[in-house]
């Protein structure tokens, strides 16, 4: 069951997106992933919201601003794999 809840919260085109750019970076703000993937903030919010529910982020606070980073390689790495493979 954690294996599909866990599927299921990646399966979004932008939480993959946010997934293979955080892979890239560190940490970023919700300011930065927004601007580097042209989504607005709060939609970009609300699909931090479900990466951070099912552990795929974190958040650190820096003064007014949360920092997102990856919590688990084991994810990133599933998000790569799929990110990269070619459809034949």
């Amino acid at each position: 069951m954690h294996i599909a809840a866990l599927l299921k919260s990646i399966g979004h085109p932008i939480r993959v997106q946010i997934i293979h750019v955080l892979t890239n970076n560190s940490s970023m703000s919700v300011s930065e992933l927004s601007s580097a993937l042209s989504i607005d903030q709060p939609v970009m919010s609300l699909h931090l919201a479900v990466l951070r529910k099912h552990n795929v982020i974190k958040a650190e606070k820096r003064g007014k601003q949360s920092f997102y980073y990856l919590s688990d390689i084991n994810t990133q790495q599933i998000v790569n794999i799929a990110y990269y493979a070619k459809m034949d």
